[in-house]
């Protein structure tokens, strides 16, 4: 005896019978699904990306003086710090995420706060990370903000 489906909600039969008389098998309704499928992932991505940056401000700096343009960032922390990343090297590749080395200098602007250096502070970058979904594009600027965000014990250097 077969098994007992779960009976389809009026919306949904109105669907499948429009899809039956537009002439589509099963495997393009298939395919429809994992479309539906891939496009909730993206936007739960989406959704943690903008939670992660929100309240963060960030600037391109590029130094022209150097051979081979270093690009660097400044970024600015939702509670006023100023954190200056240069110097980014990628050093260790793994197969699921390369890891970045950056020189970190960390101020707050207005206040009487030291300023606190990190020499070769380790960026993770993940290879999941789907680059046209990144601010500015870039994964590294991501990982640097993460590190900020879920890092912020910045007294102990």
């Amino acid at each position: 005896m077969p098994a007992k489906r779960k009976p389809l909600s009026n919306k949904q039969e109105k669907i499948l019978v429009q899809a039956q008389l537009m002439g589509l098998t099963p495997a393009d309704m298939q395919q429809i699904g994992n479309r539906l499928i891939a496009i909730q992932k993206e936007q739960a991505e989406i959704r943690e990306i903008d939670l992660t940056v929100a309240g963060y401000r960030w600037e391109k700096v590029v130094d022209n003086t150097s051979k081979d343009d270093q690009v660097w960032w400044k970024i600015y922390h939702p509670d006023g710090y100023l954190i200056e990343a240069s110097n980014i090297k990628i050093k260790e590749r793994g197969y699921y995420s390369n890891t970045y080395y950056a020189d970190l200098r960390i101020t707050k602007p207005g206040t009487r706060y030291q300023l606190r250096r990190k020499k070769e502070q380790q960026i993770r970058v993940e290879h999941d990370w789907k680059k046209r979904l990144m601010p500015e594009q870039n994964k590294i600027l991501y990982g640097i903000i993460r590190w900020a965000k879920y890092n912020s014990a910045w007294d102990d250097f």
